[in-house]
């Protein structure tokens, strides 16, 4: 920003630039014009001369001081009567003083608590005539209070918000697999612009891609993004994360690139530290479930003990979850590298799971509550699953989900069922996908029956669907798939036709197809069995080497 000719500046510009880090906007606009700042004496003449537009200073503790029946009401409505364009009032105010300063235009700014008035005149006052000056000397200010807070252990949170009321823009924060995990807003005004509509329409999907195609690692640069502007969150040489300004199409300037990338700096070394206690915490956690699954039913008490001791709480729903990696060829790759973002998705949901390896997979436990919340859980793991998969050499990462389970034996069972999931998935030809165990029932039926009554099975696949695949084969109909499509939208049709992107008409006319030539009509619900039943058995056929099964009469 470039001082005019008249040596005049914003609101904007002095809460970013002088007024200390805390003070709100309560009233007014962030452009109105500010000509210069004047501190309201205690001694008389209490309000100096003012010539219009400009910051008047009050603190209210000295003028009651000199006369305690001064009101705030008194001294916002004298000052609006004299011209001045900004009040910076040293108190919170009440509905009443907000309702005041509005009838007056004018803007409305509460300070922090026992703060040095000369000191902000004197930083206004620079602001005003040498710009420079102060926004080195403001930058100097930020850089010194988040060393101060890294000192004292603050949240990473607390560190954002002192970078975005800065900036006076929003700050996301995406960890190095590209998960958004924090966000802050400036807060500056009480009834300013919002800026979180901002963050509600950003490309996300876009600025991922970004990251995959970029791949930016320069530390201690701010480049565009499609978010804005972006900063790597480096600690060692290592990525932590990313830091993006949303500029909201703006250029960034001198100061808020020095804020976003010293900031970044601080910030790195917090989430380093936040991720060694929770390496450290999840480590123990995931001892005790490598001796859980390792050890017996006898050894639960004990287990019991020690997962108790790490926040786990035995007493509460869970399922588990078991991601695995693999190569092409199917060979189980190493998980250690992947543990840590396990270990902190976990975190960020502030649950009572834990998570753990044992041999060459990832185990998880995550609580839940009751069955209704599969369908959210199937969700957030095949997140989870996608995330590991970009970091897999192969990009094969398998997640098996059990149904909820109470307790240490029952959950060891479930373990099973989470390791049964990935391994009938795999068996039915799916690898890389999130499978629920309570999904596949039907399966471990038709599986069974594959190993001890294949020819059952054959003949009745064939009797079914042989004619409608023959067909298929000769003359590329599609009417398998739609046959599947029409299942798997419960038999709707506008759905059907929707997911399998043909017409209505081709819908119904290939149906119609069906119909002939298996001479079972739809509408009957036991024909309808019937041949779900025989695309489910199609399935598990094609887990039989190529030939040893004639799919048509």
């Amino acid at each position: 920003m470039q001082m005019n000719e008249n040596q005049s500046t914003t609101l904007q510009s002095v809460l970013r630039f002088a007024l200390p880090l805390g003070t709100n906007l309560i009233v007014g606009s962030p452009d109105t014009v500010i000509t210069w700042v004047v501190t309201v004496r205690a001694q008389p003449p209490a309000f100096p001369e003012v010539y219009g537009g400009e910051l008047a200073l009050v603190s209210m503790r000295i003028l009651r001081a000199y006369d305690n029946r001064m009101s705030v009401e008194s001294v916002v409505g004298n000052l609006a009567d004299v011209g001045v364009a900004a009040i910076a009032i040293d108190e919170q105010v009440n509905d009443t003083v907000i309702a005041l300063a509005d009838e007056y235009h004018v803007s409305l700014l509460t300070l922090p608590p026992d703060e040095n008035l000369t000191r902000i005149e004197r930083a206004v006052t620079t602001l005003i005539v040498n710009q420079s000056a102060q926004l080195n000397q403001r930058a100097i200010e930020i850089q010194r209070q988040l060393t101060r807070y890294a000192a004292e252990n603050r949240d990473l949170n607390t560190l954002l918000q002192v970078i975005a009321r800065a900036t006076v823009k929003p700050l996301l924060v995406h960890d190095d697999a590209g998960v958004l995990i924090a966000q802050a807003h400036p807060n500056v005004g009480r009834r300013g612009d919002d800026t979180r509509h901002l963050l509600r329409n950003l490309p996300y999907d876009t600025f991922q891609r970004w990251l995959e195609d970029e791949t930016p690692s320069m530390q201690g640069v701010a480049i565009a993004s499609p978010l804005g502007y972006t900063t790597v969150l480096k600690v060692e040489k290592r990525i932590a994360g990313y830091m993006s300004l949303i500029d909201g199409g703006e250029t960034l300037d001198d100061f808020d690139r020095l804020v976003l990338t010293y900031g970044a700096d601080v910030c790195a070394i917090e989430m380093a530290k936040s991720r060694a206690v929770a390496s450290a915490i999840e480590q123990t956690r995931g001892d005790w479930v490598q001796m859980w699954l390792s050890g017996t039913q006898t050894d639960d008490d004990m287990i019991l003990t020690r997962a108790e001791q790490t926040g786990f709480d035995a007493n509460v729903e869970c399922v588990v979850v078991i991601y695995r990696a693999t190569t092409e060829a199917g060979a189980l790759l190493p998980v250690e590298g992947l543990m840590s973002l396990v270990q902190d998705d976990m975190a960020r949901r502030q649950g009572k799971g834990a998570v753990g390896q044992y041999v060459d997979v990832i185990v998880a436990l995550y609580p839940v509550d009751g069955q209704s919340q599969m369908k959210r859980v199937h969700l957030f793991v095949d997140d989870v699953r996608q995330q590991l998969a970009t970091r897999t050499p192969s990009g094969i990462v398998s997640a098996g989900i059990s149904r909820p389970a109470i307790g240490l034996a029952a959950l060891r069972d479930a373990y099973r069922e989470a390791k049964d999931a990935i391994s009938i998935a795999s068996e039915l030809g799916e690898r890389g996908v999130t499978t629920f165990y309570g999904d596949l029932k039907l399966y471990q039926l038709l599986l069974a029956l594959k190993e001890h009554n294949l020819h059952h099975l054959q003949n009745f696949y064939r009797d079914t669907l042989g004619k409608v695949v023959e067909y298929d084969e000769k003359r590329q109909a599609d009417l398998v798939r739609t046959l599947e499509g029409f299942f798997a939208a419960n038999g709707n049709l506008a759905k059907a036709a929707a997911d399998l992107d043909v017409h209505r008409n081709t819908l119904v006319y290939r149906l119609e197809r069906v119909k002939e030539l298996t001479e079972l009509d739809l509408d009957d619900s036991d024909n309808r069995l019937i041949l779900h039943l025989a695309l489910k058995i199609q399935r598990v056929l094609a887990t039989l080497p190529t030939g040893a099964v004639d799919k048509r009469h």
